[in-house]
Parts: structure tokens; C-alpha cells; sequence
């Protein structure tokens, strides 16, 4: 039976179940000492002077850094796809004459015992600020009279994407309506914060680094740059992560500054970031809003959009932050056939944590704007919200679509393959739509609230440039699978097994998977954008299909026959229709084993091949959220009664692990729907940098969900595989807005904006009624 699209439980979980985990605070070096990081308490500053006399002095000090110690032509970090104009706008490894949001590194102490010491001596560093005006907010930032963050303007870079003619469409749009839209800033809070360890190597003349990064190649490439070591000098190995999001997706300054210092040290040095630095320090997601109009026909169908997008990207732009605008834009209309939009996306910096990617990112915002946009087009021609989606969707035959718009990570955009109406239809059955339409009446009739909303999305996936995949068997039979991408929860170990054991015919307990460590894997990009299964996966693929070349060609020599009578299964080389003419893998493996004479045709030793895959564009993943809810009016609580997701993810490897990955998706859905907001002053300070004030979702959140999958596989790559890790974050908080909206539709309520907590459930009910009343 083959393993590839079963649902078998992961191979990881038995280790991590345990306690077995090895995660970056379960390595202990002997000799290790301590790394603390003094960070600005202002938004906004300059930094006068740094005295660190009395912490110097202090016997329990190793070493004490300051960007004056750094080499003067040290880059800032570095930002993809930025140009010319935006790269002034990366952030310093160490602030030097300003810093520009509260928790930005000036300085590292390093210290003999433990992160309580490093702590307690870091308050003898006396770090002379001078304050200046702060700017928290992009409207505000965006004021004539605002601080400027950096230099002349904190509007940095402004991004226009246009197809149609949309000023005559919304001129000629028999109704149109205007409104903004908003989405808050939250954050990723994985289990493990960031974390590091690094151990200078004399006879290696480098370092190795232990952190809990998703892009352990990256990393190693940045350290190289920032140290001027030699490639092999450098290792960085991350080894269980207890989960990332997008957060760890950055080389971030901590690690670069601690491999400055590795070799001054010359003993293992370690940080791990407290959940207060986690808040100030690690990138922060989605702040956006949109101001749209549209226009629309009598059947609601959408004849045209203009829409300008504001991202507050904070203080600084990362590796990625661009991402965040451009594809907030760029994926806007999701699965709807607009013929005319211009979209523009505005990009604003102030004195908050700087923005990066997580978990869906761009598209949340994308969706929430567009599917609310839908339900008040809806609303307005009083007919269905499905009705109404469904006349404006794409059909099943359009594909491959040509969408005429582009960003920044798929060049064009062209929609692979899907069937978004099929997915709606399945999604309305499934959560009972008509049924729950009667009970709703009736719940009103008794003065309760009950909604029912819909959340539609299109998600570009399987992002490139590239992964490798490596496959060796071992004379023992036992197989070893190298791949570059790096786990932290998704289950590469289990979902890479399958596809070789399907490809090979080998026992599945017989595979280990190896990620995450730069001497072992030789090249890699990493974990995002759900990319694993469909890049990583497919490199795996071509190597194990190389493998089996391989052992065909050796088989054909020791079984006497010719490679064309020959098949590779069940962990053998065996003739065609004759299973008893075969020879174990494990004995093809030894075969060719350092000292044994190559058979002709054979090319190295060691059974064992490598793909470097390279996709030639992005798949696009889709799915379909209906969540149903009650408000409670007096008190604002919005309760979760259902979620529906119907989802393809084309071909899949592991139904059970999809699953796993789009309910865990729902849960980051509902808290950006309803709970998770960071905050801050006008001054920006924040406000609430920490678990209790920072709402995340717990089991009690949680609504029953029902998880459908539709397979309509990509012809992009040889198993039809698209992404699945981040559609459940992207749909979900557009469905619950929609269904808090239609529970409170009978008192005139608007909702536009994110989170629905009890206080912004207050306040629209009062603006309803203010209205009503005027």
C-alpha cells in the first residue's frame, strides 16, 4: 500500500511527546556564558553617549559591545527587493547615533553566570538619550507636521498596480460605495522565542551557531558577509523550533552581533529572548488599512475597485517587510473577476517595532477587505452573500488565469489550477448555510444574535527560488533524506518520508529525514511561504527517482538482466512480473560500496543522489471559511459556534497533517479575528507587552470546526502538490468579521475593522445607535 496520501501520525511526535525534544536552551557547551541585550526604553531618540565604565569593572563581565566597537563599514541588515531609495531605511546592527523604537539593540553584555546576572549588571550600562517626538501610527506618521522617522518623508515607497479603466467603470457603476478597512497589527508568539548559541572554533577558524531560525541557510550566508569568514568556516544548525511563523524568518541583529563577539570570547555564548524582548524586538505582522471604492451592478456583480492601501511597516524595513503591502494589493481580489482596479499600497515608517512576514501574510488583509466588501455589495442589492459570490468568481474552465498584475514574490501572478465555485458550493453544505438561516430567525425572535459569514481566498504558495533534496541509501537499507527546508512543527519528517517511501518502495520506519544543519545539507532557502511539501518535497522526489536510476542500473549487473526488465519496489530490485528475481536495496547500496569495483554505467559510490529544484512560478492554493457566532450585546463577547473550511491544497501527502495545519491556522485566524492587538501610545510606547494584557487564543476560543479538502492538483509540479501551512490564518478572521457583521446586522452595526473584542463590539452598536438616533 503506497504511504503517499495516507494519513499516518507524524514521525516526530513520539521524540517531542517525551520531552525529547533538543530545542536552542537544551544545548549545553561547557564553559558557556551569558548574553543580554541593553535596548532602548524610547521610541524615539538620540543616543548622546554610552558610559560602560562600572559594568566593565564588574569581575563577573566578559565583554561589553557598542556600535563603536563594530567595524565602521558594517552594512545595516539587509532588505530584499528594496531599491536604491529604500535601502537607507534598514536597520543598523547596533544603533549608533539614534534609535527609533522601544527595544532596539545599542548594546550587548556578556557575562559569567546566568540571564539574571547579565540582567542585573546590563542596568549598570548608562546609555545618555535624548529624547525627540515620537510617531506611532501611519495616519499619523502621514501628517505634514509629523516627527519624521528617518529623513524628509515617512511615506518611503508607494507601489501602483492598475488593469482596466477604472476611472470610467466607477463613472459609469450603476451604485458604488466607499469605506476603509483595517486590519491590526498582532504577532506570530510562537511557543520558543528567539534563540541563540554560538561556540567559536579555533581549529575551524569560525563559529558554530545554534538558532531557532526557519532559515538556517540564509543565516549562514549573512554571518559569512557580516564576518568575512570562508563558506566552510561557518555551521548554523537549527534543531527542534518550537514554532516560528514568519517570525524567525530574518537574520535578526542578536545573532550577528554575538558572532562578532564569538572569537573575542572564545567560549559558547547564549541568549534566548525573554517574552517582554519577544514583543519589542521580534518583527510584528499585518498592520494595514484600506480605503476602497467600488463599483457594482443591480446583481451585485463588482464592475470595478480603486483601492489605496497604508502599511505601517515600523521603524525599519527587513528582510521582507515589502512583502506585506504588496501582496495586500496585488491579492486583493482574490477569486472574483474584476475587470478594472487601481490599487496603490503606501509604505509608512514610524516609531513602532519594524514589520515582516507571518503566517498568510498580506493575503489576511487582502481577504478581510475583499469578502467584506462582497457582504456590503450584498447587503445593498439584498440578495445572498453565496448568490453574490458566485456571480463573481472565476470559473472552474478560466485556468491557467492570467491575472495582468504582478508582486513581489511571483513576478506575474497566473492562477494554476482550482474550481472556486465547487469549493463555495461544498463550503455551504457543509455548514448547513439554509438550516442555520431558520435558526437564526428563530434565535431573533427571542432577542439572541447569531451570524453566519463567509471567508474566500486565494493564496499564492510554494514560493522559490529553489530547495534541495537529497536521498542516500546506506548498505544497512536504511535511507537518509536531506533536504534543505527546516522544520519548526510542520512535519517534514513524516510528509518527506512518504514521498520517498512511495518513490522507493522502502519501509517508512527505514527513512530519517536531516534538516536544519548547514554541514549536513549543503544548500537550502528555508520554511515559509508554504513551500515545503510543494518545492522541498518535489526536490525530494527527483532525487529518490534518481536514486532509483541508480539502483536499476546496478541491479541490472547483479541480477543478470537488463535494466529495461527491471523495476524498483518494496525495497528491492526486482524483474518485472518475476518478484522472485530480486536483490535488496540494501545490497544494491553495498554494492557499490568504497572498494568495490564499479559496475559499468555507474558513476560514483554510495547509492545517493541530489535535486536542486527549481519551480518555475508560484501555485495558488485556495479555500472557502464559513463561521457561524452569537454576540452578546450587552456584554460585547463574541462566541465561536462553528467554522467550515473546505481548502485545496492540491495533491496531498498527509491528509491528517493538512488538517492538523488548517485548524491550527483557524486558531491564529480567531485570534487576529477577535483577541490579538499590540498597542501603542501615541508616543509609541507599548501599551501591552505581555501575556496578560496580549490576548491569545485558548481552547476555550475554539468553535467545533470542520476541515473538507478538495484536490484539484497544480500541473506545476509531478505530484499536483500546493501549499496548505498558512490558509487557515488567511481565511478564517474574513469569515468571523462577516458573521459578527450578520448578527448584528438588525441594529445597523458596521464593522470594518479588527479585532472584534467586547470594547470594539461596544463602541459599534453606540456609533449604530448614534446614527439611528440622528
Amino acid at each position: 500500500m503506497s504511504l503517499f496520501g495516507a494519513s499516518i501520525r507524524r514521525k516526530e511526535d513520539p521524540r517531542l511527546l517525551r520531552g525529547n525534544g533538543r530545542y536552542v536552551s537544551d544545548v549545553k557547551l561547557h564553559g558557556m556564558v551569558h548574553a543580554v541585550f541593553i535596548r532602548s526604553p524610547h521610541a524615539h531618540a538620540l543616543i548622546r553617549g554610552i558610559d560602560v565604565s562600572v559594568a566593565i569593572a564588574d569581575p563577573r563581565v566578559v565583554c561589553v559591545l557598542t556600535a563603536a566597537e563594530l567595524p565602521q563599514d558594517l552594512p545595516p541588515l539587509p532588505c530584499i527587493d528594496a531599491e536604491e531609495t529604500t535601502k537607507p531605511f534598514n536597520q543598523p546592527i547596533l544603533a549608533t547615533e539614534k534609535v527609533r523604537y522601544v527595544g532596539e539593540p545599542v548594546a550587548v553584555l556578556v557575562v559569567e553566570g546566568d540571564r539574571y546576572v547579565a540582567e542585573d549588571i546590563a542596568g549598570n550600562i548608562d546609555v545618555d538619550y535624548e529624547p525627540l517626538p515620537a510617531v506611532a501610527s501611519a495616519t499619523a506618521a502621514m501628517a505634514p507636521e509629523a516627527p519624521v522617522v528617518h529623513f524628509e518623508s515617512n511615506i518611503v515607497d508607494v507601489l501602483k498596480y492598475s488593469v482596466g479603466d477604472v476611472e470610467s467603470a466607477l463613472a459609469g457603476a450603476p451604485h458604488t460605495l466607499s469605506e476603509r478597512f483595517v486590519t491590526q497589527r498582532y504577532a506570530g508568539t510562537p511557543l520558543e522565542t528567539r534563540g541563540v548559541i554560538v561556540q567559536w572554533d579555533e581549529a575551524r577558524n569560525g563559529l558554530t551557531m545554534w538558532s531557532s531560525t526557519q532559515v538556517p541557510h540564509s543565516l549562514k550566508s549573512t554571518l559569512v558577509g557580516y564576518l568575512g569568514l570562508a563558506e566552510n568556516a561557518v555551521r548554523v544548525i537549527a534543531p527542534d523550533v518550537g514554532g516560528a511563523f514568519g517570525v524567525k524568518l530574518q537574520p535578526y541583529p542578536e545573532e550577528i552581533v554575538l558572532g562578532l563577539v564569538a572569537e573575542r570570547v572564545g567560549r559558547p555564548i547564549k541568549w534566548v529572548e525573554d517574552r517582554y524582548e519577544h514583543f519589542l524586538a521580534s518583527t510584528h505582522g499585518r498592520e494595514q488599512y484600506h480605503d476602497v471604492e467600488v463599483g457594482y451592478d443591480d446583481d451585485g456583480r463588482i464592475l470595478a475597485i480603486r483601492d489605496h492601501a497604508v502599511t505601517n511597516t515600523g521603524a525599519y524595513l527587513q528582510r521582507l517587510t515589502l512583502v506585506e503591502p504588496f501582496i495586500g494589493v496585488s491579492m486583493l481580489s482574490g477569486p472574483y473577476n474584476i475587470e478594472h482596479q487601481q490599487l496603490v499600497s503606501s509604505i509608512v515608517m514610524t516609531n513602532t517595532t519594524p514589520l515582516n512576514p507571518f503566517r498568510g501574510v498580506g493575503h489576511v488583509q487582502a481577504a478581510f477587505t475583499m469578502e467584506r466588501i462582497i457582504d456590503l455589495v450584498a447587503a445593498a442589492v439584498g440578495a445572498d452573500p453565496g448568490e453574490v459570490r458566485k456571480r463573481n468568481m472565476f470559473t472552474a474552465g478560466v485556468f491557467p488565469l492570467h491575472r495582468g498584475i504582478g508582486n513581489v514574490l511571483a513576478g506575474e501572478i497566473i492562477y494554476d489550477s482550482g474550481d472556486y465555485q465547487e469549493c463555495l458550493n461544498r463550503a455551504l453544505v457543509a455548514s448547513e448555510w439554509e438550516d442555520f438561516r431558520r435558526e437564526q430567525q428563530r434565535a431573533r425572535a427571542k432577542g439572541r444574535h447569531l451570524g453566519i459569514g463567509i471567508g474566500f481566498f486565494v493564496e499564492e504558495t510554494a514560493l522559490g527560488p529553489f530547495e534541495s533534496g537529497r536521498v542516500r541509501v546506506e548498505p544497512s537499507g536504511q535511507v537518509v533524506v536531506f533536504t534543505g527546508a527546516c522544520s519548526s512543527g510542520q512535519g517534514h519528517d513524516t510528509v518527506l518520508a512518504q514521498i520517498t517511501a512511495d518513490e522507493l518502495g522502502v519501509e517508512f520506519d527505514d527513512i530519517t529525514v536531516v534538516h536544519g544543519d548547514t554541514d549536513l545539507v549543503a544548500s537550502g532557502v528555508g520554511t515559509y511561504a508554504s513551500r515545503s511539501a510543494p518545492v522541498g518535497g518535489t526536490a525530494v522526489r527527483h532525487a529518490a527517482g534518481s536514486i532509483k536510476e541508480q539502483a536499476i542500473k546496478i541491479g541490472a549487473e547483479m541480477l543478470e538482466a537488463s535494466p529495461q526488465d527491471l523495476e524498483v519496489g518494496d525495497g528491492e530490485v526486482r524483474v518485472k512480473g518475476s518478484p522472485a528475481s530480486s536483490v535488496p536495496l540494501a545490497q544494491v547500496a553495498a554494492r557499490v560500496a568504497p572498494g568495490q569495483p564499479l559496475p559499468e554505467g555507474v558513476d560514483g559510490y554510495t547509492l545517493d543522489a541530489t535535486d536542486v529544484y527549481h519551480p518555475e512560478t508560484n501555485t495558488f492554493s485556495y479555500g472557502c471559511h464559513i463561521a457561524t457566532v452569537e454576540v452578546d450585546i450587552e456584554t460585547g463577547v463574541v462566541t465561536l459556534l462553528r467554522h467550515v473550511v473546505v481548502n485545496d491544497s492540491g495533491t496531498l501527502i498527509n491528509p491528517l497533517l493538512v488538517e492538523g495545519q488548517v485548524q491550527g491556522g483557524v486558531a491564529l485566524g480567531v485570534g487576529g479575528a477577535l483577541l490579538e492587538e499590540i498597542a501603542y501610545r501615541d508616543d509609541g510606547q507599548p501599551l501591552n507587552a505581555n501575556f496578560m494584557d496580549y490576548l491569545i487564543p485558548a481552547i476555550g476560543n475554539m468553535p467545533e470546526m470542520i476541515v473538507e479538502h478538495m484536490v484539484v492538483p497544480t500541473p506545476l509540479n509531478p505530484d499536483g502538490m500546493k501549499g496548505a501551512g498558512e490558509g487557515g490564518a488567511v481565511g478564517a478572521p474574513a469569515a468571523i468579521a462577516n458573521a459578527v457583521a450578520d448578527a448584528l446586522h438588525p441594529l445597523g452595526v458596521k464593522i470594518t475593522e479588527t479585532p472584534l473584542g467586547p470594547g470594539a463590539i461596544h463602541r459599534a452598536i453606540q456609533d449604530a445607535g448614534r446614527l439611528t438616533n440622528s
